[in-house]
């Protein structure tokens, strides 16, 4: 079918000057772009001066498991979101042998919706996609932590030689069949673990493949250069491309560490993503110190918590009072930011739903008891699975990074309870607050940034751009394009999106979601020789 957008504000992707044309769609494809265009076709759409850019790029999502969901990606959609990349942060659902998904499932970071894991490796897992159908066009990372959990289990010992031979070769079947890249969480259990030789080991795989490592590193508070160092090191050594996930400073404390990040990010020729919000979205099991969760297993722990010398422990840890003595680098954020600034957003039991969207502070209050005491006793009686929304540093500081060259936009999606605003409204809201309003970049970059810059990044070839012979995923979208969730209202969906095409076909109508399905399932071949 041939479609042409008339009379529209081109945004092309590239970064340059917008110009009035027409846009010519033929199929799957974008046959023409220019000012004017006089051809046949069996639809047009009058533009009448709204903007129209190239569907935008998520480079960083959880969202693995919103296609089996109904409409699961709704709130992706009416942002203007076309392709999606997921299973970073080292978390992810495949590869993953079906007798150790149970346990997995169990605390699933990224959410647990009642869907059938009729998959097992990463070709199963993409061919249960393609079954389904897709939304949006999805492109997976092999997520490292479910590789560690597949050979060592919950252990916190350092892997042999002989496990770190059985990884690579995990790691390399894994790309070969057409992943993305590699992600890393090194605050999650039990990625946390890993230590330098297991990190150099899927960061070879991955240079030989010559695809990217994503990275949530160790430290995104007071040892952040130090754990983005670690990484720069280990990619150099290795010869692959580093790419810093969702880059933050957490704790007023670590403000002033901004410029030499930036200046690291420069002079090492990284790249990173960002969600515009200054405050994020985790588990509150990650709070605890890793020297805790090194010293009891997952189901020891739940026990060792309810103890009243952990407890000490615990509240001298997170007061700083006493430090932990293992070592390791520690987002402590009660420390960093204060329990008034840590909301409970999703619980696992009806009779704790209570204290969705309180913060901690009030939680206490409300229940007469200490904060540590509070969420040890949240973390026990739902099993570790609680999430919690953080505000984590200055707004200002979030507008500063977004200002930076090198970055892109994901919007680190996780689903259930209450859900993070970023979730319906991390693109609109740049666009809105960022462009218009503070006008911290000019619209083209900002577009450039959200579709192009990330296209080319990470290899999603003929996408990211309004120009012939390219995928048409396109958004257009009014001067009213703009955000409207909240802490309070996280799930309302963003308003002034007028159209948006998902290779070739319309997956907004005149601003109406439409239940189509010409998503496509993006995998990364290279052709490289195998270890």
């Amino acid at each position: 079918m041939r479609q042409l957008i008339k009379n529209a504000v081109v945004i092309d992707g590239s970064g340059g000057n917008t110009f009035s044309g027409d846009v010519l769609i033929d199929g799957e494809f974008i046959a023409s772009v220019a000012p004017y265009i006089d051809e046949r076709a069996d639809v047009v759409i009058e533009a009448n001066g709204a903007y129209l850019a190239p569907g935008f790029i998520d480079v960083h999502s959880h969202a693995d498991l919103a296609t089996f969901l109904p409409q699961g990606f709704k709130p992706k959609v009416l942002q203007g979101i076309t392709t999606e990349l997921v299973g970073l942060c080292g978390l992810g659902v495949a590869p993953l042998p079906k007798h150790l998904q149970p346990e997995l499932r169990d605390r699933l970071i990224i959410g647990n919706p009642p869907v059938d894991w009729n998959w097992d490796d990463y070709a199963s897992y993409c061919h249960s996609l393609s079954q389904h159908g897709l939304e949006v066009n999805l492109s997976a990372f092999l997520p490292h932590g479910l590789l560690r959990y597949q050979i060592c289990g919950n252990s916190h010992f350092p892997m042999s030689s002989q496990q770190r031979c059985q990884l690579a070769k995990l790691t390399d079947e894994t790309l070969a069949a057409g992943a993305r890249g590699i992600s890393l969480g090194l605050i999650y259990h039990p990625a946390l673990f890993s230590d330098r030789e297991e990190l150099l080991t899927v960061a070879q795989v991955a240079a030989q493949h010559r695809k990217p490592l994503a990275v949530h590193v160790r430290s995104e508070s007071d040892e952040i250069l130090e754990a983005v160092q670690e990484m720069v090191a280990i990619s150099q050594q290795a010869g692959c491309q580093l790419h810093i996930s969702h880059l933050k400073l957490i704790g007023r404390r670590n403000a002033d560490k901004l410029d030499s990040l930036l200046a690291l990010i420069d002079r090492h020729n990284l790249t990173f993503d960002q969600y515009p919000y200054h405050y994020g979205s985790t588990t509150l099991f990650s709070i605890l110190p890793p020297a805790l969760i090194r010293t009891y297993a997952p189901d020891e722990l739940m026990n060792a918590l309810n103890t009243q010398p952990i407890r000490r422990q615990v509240k001298d840890w997170f007061s700083e009072r006493l430090l932990p003595q293992a070592g390791e680098p520690w987002d402590n954020l009660p420390a960093l930011v204060g329990w008034e600034n840590i909301l409970i957003c999703e619980v696992e039991t009806p009779s704790a739903r209570k204290w969705l969207g309180l913060s901690v502070s009030e939680c206490a209050r409300q229940t007469d008891r200490h904060p540590v005491d509070f969420v040890l006793d949240l973390l026990v009686s739902e099993r570790g699975n609680v999430r919690m929304i953080d505000y984590f540093m200055d707004e200002a500081l979030v507008e500063r990074i977004f200002t930076h060259p090198r970055g892109m936009v994901g919007t680190d999606t996780i689903f259930g309870g209450q859900i993070h605003p970023r979730v319906s409204g991390t693109f609109p809201r740049i666009i809105n607050q960022f462009v218009k309003h503070k006008q911290l970049l000019p619209l083209e970059q900002a577009i450039h940034k959200m579709t192009a810059l990330s296209a080319e990044t990470f290899g999603l070839r003929k996408r990211g751009k309004i120009a012939s012979g390219y995928y048409a995923d396109i958004s257009l979208f009014g001067a009213d394009f703009s955000d409207h969730s909240t802490i309070e209202q996280p799930d309302a969906f963003a308003r002034g999106l007028r159209d948006l095409w998902v290779n070739g076909c319309r997956k907004v109508a005149g601003g109406e979601y439409l239940e189509t399905r010409s998503g496509q399932l993006l995998h990364h071949w290279t052709g490289n020789r195998h270890l």
